[in-house]
């Protein structure tokens, strides 16, 4: 199911924008596990924000498998499906409306809201603890506007009540 969903995410972001970089993918899985659909990915908190491990394994892993293809740019490394490749696909209308919402996102912008739901599902069930939370992990890479608009946001897509 997990390398499924991977494959079904990705065929998605690429249809809708462009083949995603891996921190794009990071933060669209989180924001997908967040709301309610669990693929099975522990999240942790990382210098980019949240981070699995098991789907960077399961990145790798289908990488191995000729299924992905990884494109080691200078700056990123881009996610993208094989030409030929036939995988069994991945239905779930949480993932279309993650995406649908989130997946024209900048990385920098999925950083910092996948951050900011972060603080919020762990310690932060207001937006004061959450702005405190993302200045502690973040310092001054986000305005403190940024952070606020990012909040909002969060509350009008139901992810912060």
């Amino acid at each position: 199911m997990k390398n499924a969903a991977v494959v079904s995410i990705i065929k998605k972001l690429t249809e809708k924008n462009e083949p995603p970089c891996k921190k794009t993918l990071q933060k669209i899985v989180f924001l997908i596990e967040e709301k309610s659909l669990d693929l099975g990915f522990d999240y942790g908190i990382h210098f980019y924000g949240p981070y699995s491990s098991d789907l960077d394994f399961s990145i790798y892993e289908l990488s191995n498998e000729g299924i992905l293809n990884i494109d080691y740019t200078r700056t990123k490394h881009i996610i993208s499906v094989m030409d030929d490749v036939v995988y069994p696909e991945f239905q779930n209308n949480i993932i279309d409306e993650v995406i649908e919402e989130f997946g024209k996102e900048s990385p920098s912008q999925l950083e910092l809201t996948a951050t900011a739901l972060y603080v919020y599902t762990k310690n932060g069930k207001n937006k004061k603890k959450i702005m405190e939370g993302v200045r502690k992990i973040k310092g001054s890479k986000y305005t403190k506007k940024n952070i606020e608009e990012t909040i909002q946001r969060l509350v009008e897509t139901g992810y912060v009540h």
